[in-house]
C-alpha cells in the first residue's frame, strides 16, 4: 500500500482527501515524527499530542492567506511536514536542516518565530490591527501557555480590535509538566463553565475530541465560517501513539536519545538544593512550570511544602520569590536562562531593588544545542550584570555549583548562578576551594599570557587547548560580579583574553576592561571572545562554538597576534 504523505507536499493535496484518508494520514505523520525524533532528539510528546489538529487547520483554513501562530511553537512538526519541508525533516535541528520552532524564513507557512508560551494571542492582536485583511487569524495555544498572563492580557483587548479572532486552545493538561494551579483546574472544567470568555468578548466552542478528524473538521468551519471572535477547546493527549509518550509525556516532551554518565548541571543542583531544604525549611525551590527540566523532581515529590510550580508564569515567580524572601524565606527559583529574560522588571523592580535573599539557578545559560535562538541563554549576564545588589556566579564544574549552593544558603542579598546544559570534560584539582569575589588559578600563573575563562563551557575550552600546547595561563573567573579586583590588578601588565559563552555588550569581558577604565589604570592589551548573536542557529554545541570563533585555531591566533 502506498503511502499518503509520498504526494503531499503542500496543504493543499490533502484537501480532495476524504476522513479516511485523513486518518491514515495522521498514523504516516507519526510515524515520521517517532522515526526522526527517537533517533536524534527533540519535541517528542507535544508532537504526536497534535497531528489530528493540525491536519484539520490545514485542510479547513488557507494558511498561504489565513496565518496560523503556534504557541508554543515547539509542537510545529506535523504543519512543518504537511508545509513542503516533509524531505528535510530528517535532519531536523541540525545546523543543515529545519528548525525544531516556526521560521518565517523556511515558509510562508510559518507566520511568527515562536519559541516562548503565551505569545499567540497578542501577535494575532497586533497582526489583526494592522494589515492581514479579510485572513483569518487562528493561535493555537497549547502546552500550559494558558497559565501565562500575557495571554490573558491580550484577550482584554480582543474586543476593542473589532476584528474576528480564533484561539483554539490544545487542552492537555499539560505544560512540560502536569498544569497546576486554578487556570489548570479552570481549564479542566470549561465545559461546564457558564459561557466562558464572555466577558472577553469571545464566542466559546467545545469541548471537542483532538483526535477525531471530522469532529474537529467540523468544529474548525465552524469557526472559520463564523462572525464573531471564537475560541475552541479541543482535548487532546500529549504523546498520543507512542506508549511510553502517553505514559511519560513530562520525559518525553523535550526527548533526547543519549545521556550522560557524568549528570547534569540541572541534576546536581536539585540533589543540592534538596539537601540544603531537607536541614532548613526556609528554602523554598520555585519552577515556572519546569520542574523536571531544572532537577527539581526530588524536592517536588518529597518536600512538598517547600515547593511551587506557578505555571508558565515566571514575573509572577520572581514577584512572588521577592514577598517571599521579604517574609524571612529564603526562595531559589530554578530557570532556564532564556526564560528568566520574561521577568527582567521583577529581577530590578522587586528582587534586586529590595535587595532580597533570592537564588536564581539560571539553567541552560550559554550556548544551547538543538533549539535555536529563542532558546539561546547567552543574554542574562549582560542583563543582570547591571542591576543593582546582584551576585553573578558561574562553576567550572559540578562540585564548584555545589560549593556556591552551600554558601548562598546563607547569603542575605540577590544572587544569579548562572550554568549551561553541559557536562564537564575536564578534570580540574580540588586546591580552590569557592570564595565569592575570587577566581582560580587554573595554572601555574607565571605566563605573559592570561585567558579569563567565564564558565563551564569556556573553562574546559581553554584548558583543552592549553594542554595541547597552549602559551597561555588560564584563570578560572567564576565570580563574575563582584569581580576579583585583587587579581585583575595583579595582570595588569601581561596580555589578556576573555572567554565568555554570552554576549559581548554589556558581558564579562566588557566588565574587565570597564574595571581597569574606571579605576583610572591602563587597559591591557586584550581580546574580548564572546557569543556573536547574529551567527545562532540550530546546531550542535561544538558547531555553536565554531560560529563565534571558539576553536583552538582561533583563540591561538589570538594569542599570537597579542604577542606582536
Amino acid at each position: 500500500m502506498s503511502n499518503l504523505l509520498d504526494n503531499v507536499n503542500s496543504p493543499e493535496d490533502i484537501k480532495s482527501f476524504d476522513v479516511p484518508a485523513l486518518e491514515k494520514l495522521t498514523g504516516e505523520i507519526r510515524d515520521l515524527i517517532l522515526q526522526v525524533v527517537l533517533k536524534k532528539g527533540g519535541h517528542l510528546s507535544s508532537n504526536l499530542g497534535v497531528v489530528e489538529l493540525t491536519i484539520a487547520l490545514h485542510y479547513v483554513f488557507d494558511f498561504k492567506k489565513d496565518r496560523l501562530i503556534l504557541d508554543v511553537g515547539h509542537q510545529c512538526y506535523a504543519h512543518k511536514i504537511l508545509t513542503g519541508r516533509k524531505e528535510e525533516f530528517a535532519a531536523l535541528r541540525t545546523k543543515a536542516g529545519i528548525a525544531g520552532f516556526p521560521k518565517r524564513e523556511e515558509s510562508v507557512y510559518d507566520a511568527a518565530d515562536t519559541g516562548h508560551a503565551s505569545t499567540s494571542a497578542s501577535l494575532a492582536c497586533g497582526m489583526l490591527r494592522y494589515g492581514h485583511d479579510g485572513a483569518q487569524i487562528v493561535a493555537l495555544i497549547g502546552d500550559g501557555a494558558m497559565t501565562g498572563g500575557l495571554i490573558y492580557e491580550a484577550f482584554n483587548d480582543v474586543k476593542t480590535i473589532g476584528k474576528k479572532f480564533i484561539a483554539v486552545i490544545n487542552n492537555n493538561d499539560m505544560s512540560i509538566s502536569k498544569n497546576v494551579g486554578s487556570v489548570a483546574e479552570y481549564l479542566r472544567d470549561l465545559d461546564s463553565v457558564r459561557q466562558p470568555f464572555r466577558e472577553y468578548g469571545i464566542k466559546y466552542y467545545g469541548s471537542v475530541d483532538g483526535h477525531n478528524i471530522r469532529d474537529l473538521i467540523k468544529a474548525f468551519t465552524y469557526a472559520r465560517d463564523c462572525k464573531n471572535s471564537i475560541i475552541i477547546n479541543v482535548h487532546t493527549q500529549k504523546g498520543k501513539g507512542y506508549a511510553e509518550a502517553e505514559k511519560f509525556p513530562d520525559k518525553y516532551h523535550s526527548y533526547s536519545p543519549s545521556s550522560s554518565s557524568g549528570g547534569s548541571f540541572s541534576s546536581h543542583m536539585g540533589d543540592k538544593l534538596f539537601e540544603l531544604a531537607k536541614k532548613d525549611t526556609r528554602i523554598c525551590a520555585i519552577t515556572a512550570a519546569m520542574a523536571d527540566g531544572t532537577g527539581l523532581e526530588k524536592i517536588r515529590s518529597e518536600l512538598p511544602a517547600q515547593f511551587v510550580d506557578v505555571g508558565i508564569a515566571e514575573e509572577h515567580a520572581l514577584c512572588m520569590a521577592s514577598g517571599m524572601a521579604m517574609s524571612g524565606a529564603k526562595p531559589y527559583f530554578a530557570v532556564y536562562s532564556s526564560f528568566l529574560q520574561r521577568a527582567y522588571d521583577q529581577v530590578i523592580h522587586d528582587m534586586c531593588l529590595n535587595d532580597c535573599a533570592i537564588t536564581l539557578c539560571v539553567d541552560r545559560a550559554g550556548l544551547v544545542t538543538g533549539d535555536g535562538e529563542t532558546h539561546q541563554g547567552v543574554y542574562d549576564i549582560s542583563f543582570l550584570r547591571g542591576v543593582k545588589n546582584m551576585t553573578i556566579l558561574a562553576p567550572k564544574d559540578f562540585s564548584e555549583l555545589e560549593e556556591m549552593l552551600e554558601w548562598s544558603k546563607d547569603f542575605k542579598h540577590p544572587l544569579a548562578i548562572r550554568y549551561p546544559k553541559y557536562t564537564p570534560v575536564h578534570n580540574y584539582s580540588d586546591n580552590s576551594s569557592f570564595k565569592p569575589g575570587k577566581w582560580e588559578w587554573l595554572t601555574s600563573g607565571d605566563k605573559d599570557m592570561v585567558v579569563l575563562a567565564c564558565g563551564a563551557v569556556m573553562n574546559d575550552f581553554a584548558m583543552t587547548v592549553h594542554d595541547e600546547g597552549g602559551t597561555f595561563d588560564v584563570v578560572n573567573a567564576r565570580s563574575i560580579k563582584p569581580m576579583d579586583e585583587e587579581l585583575l590588578k595583579q595582570i595588569a601588565g601581561k596580555k589578556i583574553i576573555t572567554l565568555e559563552d554570552g554576549v559581548l555588550p554589556g558581558g564579562f569581558g566588557s566588565g574587565v576592561a570597564e574595571f581597569y577604565v574606571t579605576n583610572g589604570l591602563p587597559v591591557p592589551r586584550m581580546i574580548i571572545k564572546a557569543v556573536d548573536p547574529e551567527k545562532l542557529t540550530h546546531a550542535a554545541l561544538n558547531e555553536l562554538m565554531q560560529m563565534s570563533g571558539f576553536t583552538k585555531e582561533s583563540l591561538l591566533a589570538d594569542v599570537e597576534s597579542l604577542k606582536k
